[in-house]
């Protein structure tokens, strides 16, 4: 009996097997992340002063979103994405992504990993965060 699998068919295959491996791999290493080394190779991480129990970090070149009434917020990005760790375990506990008020409000996927499956909007930051984990 012949087979029916042609070589694009197979191509597809094997590169989403690729796919799947590299994605596990990418977890495995989150483990060994922490704000110290992140620091070391350039990210911004800082403790919100509303929840200092966690330490955020955002990337080089990007940096944490700026607070209304500071340089720089009218012309703030549409979004920004940060890592999230626990300071009393040193534990990655996910990635939070934030949405300014008018990028939300023109629709947004839902956030399954928190109540309700909403974004929460924080007021001191004037942004909508989902918390992936």
């Amino acid at each position: 009996m012949r087979s029916h699998i042609t070589r694009p068919m197979l191509v597809i295959a094997l590169t989403a097997a690729v796919c799947a491996v590299g994605a596990t791999a990418v977890t495995a290493r989150a483990d060994g992340i922490t704000p110290s080394r992140l620091e070391a190779a350039g990210w911004t991480c800082i403790q919100p002063r509303l929840d200092p129990t966690l330490t955020l970090c955002a990337p080089p070149g990007v940096g944490l979103p700026p607070l209304p009434g500071t340089p720089g917020f009218e012309n703030r990005a549409p979004s920004y994405e940060v890592l999230v760790f626990d300071n009393a375990t040193g534990a990655f506990i996910g990635t939070q992504h934030l949405l300014r008020p008018d990028i939300y409000e023109r629709g947004t996927p839902p956030c399954p990993q928190q109540p309700g499956g909403e974004y929460i909007y924080n007021s001191r930051n004037d942004l909508w965060f989902c918390l992936r984990s």
